[in-house]
């Protein structure tokens, strides 16, 4: 399933129902979990950006110099 939701949709939004496993992508976090609760209106929804282990980050980083 990886890959079929990978593929051509680098950087996007997949909205997961955990219990039916039904997807949908989108530019954004409340569109697509929009889109999958059109289908399935008691959604158990996961989000995840595509490949990023984080769909939003807070704070700055530090470098660190080795």
């Amino acid at each position: 399933m990886r890959s079929r939701v990978e593929e051509g949709n680098y950087d996007k939004i997949v909205a997961i129902d955990f219990e039916t496993g039904s997807f949908k992508f989108d530019a954004s976090e409340i569109l697509a979990c929009d889109r999958l609760e059109a289908h399935h209106p008691d959604a158990q929804i996961w989000i995840v950006r595509i490949g990023s282990g984080y769909v939003r980050r807070f704070g700055g980083r530090t470098k660190i110099s080795l």
